[in-house]
């Protein structure tokens, strides 16, 4: 059998929700200027610059995946999610489940479904994902893993 084609597409969840990316940046801002005001006075400018850097990144990273392109990849070493400098990979050959969801596809390491399973893992955001699926029957196959498959109607 011949080696699946890899597949590479990029998903920009703000870009298609416009109003909801706005919120999200207002409510950043706000929280921003909450600490800006809740700093003491007797804090240095420096450190209350600081803080706000750091409550910034921290606020945006929390929803980086919203508000940034996500790439995502499937190729012989697995599946991939790239935002940024950061990967999230799951080789085939670890995949234990794949949950089908509305808005996508995840697929777990794991064996059992626990709470931890939220943060493991790769979830495969896509349009078209009868086509993605099918690619990712393909490459598991090619790398003889047989993971369980469950529809998974939570978002």
């Amino acid at each position: 059998m011949a080696q699946p084609e890899p597949r590479s597409w990029t998903i920009h969840l703000a870009a298609r929700q416009p109003g909801k990316a706005v919120l999200a940046l207002v409510f950043i801002l706000l929280g921003l200027f909450a600490v800006a005001a809740l700093v003491p006075a007797s804090v240095g400018l420096g450190t209350k610059v600081l803080l706000i850097i750091i409550c910034a990144v921290l606020l945006v990273g929390s929803i980086a995946e919203f508000l940034f392109p996500v790439t995502y990849t499937l190729d012989a070493d697995g599946a991939h999610a790239r935002l940024f400098g950061s990967v999230r990979s799951l080789a085939w050959a670890r995949v234990r489940r794949v949950y089908l969801r509305p808005d996508g596809i995840k697929l777990s390491p794991l064996a059992l479904p626990g709470w931890i399973e939220a943060y493991r893992g790769v979830l495969l955001r896509t349009p078209e994902r009868a086509a993605v699926l099918d690619d990712v029957r393909a490459w598991l196959q090619d790398a003889g893993a047989t993971p369980e498959v469950i529809e998974d109607e939570r978002c």
